[in-house]
């Protein structure tokens, strides 16, 4: 049995080895997909009560939002938007840093959708997410999101 144990090392050593390559980290196609996503997800009750907190503590104009995808099988975090965001609405702004207190919203690949995490955050004090507090699926071409 050990002398099988170098041979089979050695064979998966070997440059010709082919590996199926890694999934990518799932992200929505586009920025308006991602965008669509982001503003489904600001309406549900945990980021809209951070969203109001921050309100209510005298931040002006509107909130930053920064957004992570986790890949735990990786365990890293990746910026949802590649470039300079233009997502935003009435009362909230994506950006890629935060400069003041900021709605942080973590996404993690749950099958055909993402579980997600929302904690409010400053440029200074963040936390790599908790526990899932929703979900969010696209259904007929629409984001809909659930608590869990």
């Amino acid at each position: 049995m050990k002398r099988l144990v170098l041979p089979a090392l050695l064979a998966l050593a070997s440059p010709g080895c082919m590996h199926a390559p890694a999934p990518a980290t799932a992200a929505p196609e586009n920025e308006a997909t991602k965008c669509e996503l982001v503003q489904t997800l600001v309406r549900e009750q945990l980021p809209q009560q951070i969203l109001s907190g921050l309100e209510a503590d005298g931040h002006d104009g509107p909130t930053q939002v920064l957004v992570f995808v986790q890949d735990q099988d990786e365990n890293v975090l990746e910026r949802l938007f590649s470039g300079d965001p233009s997502c935003g609405g009435p009362n909230f702004k994506v950006v890629r840093e935060i400069t003041r207190e900021a709605l942080v919203l973590f996404l993690q690949r749950q099958g055909e959708g993402y579980v997600y995490d929302a904690q409010r955050a400053g440029p200074n004090r963040m936390s790599l997410g908790g526990k899932a507090k929703g979900a969010v699926m696209k259904r007929s071409g629409v984001w809909a999101a659930s608590s869990i």
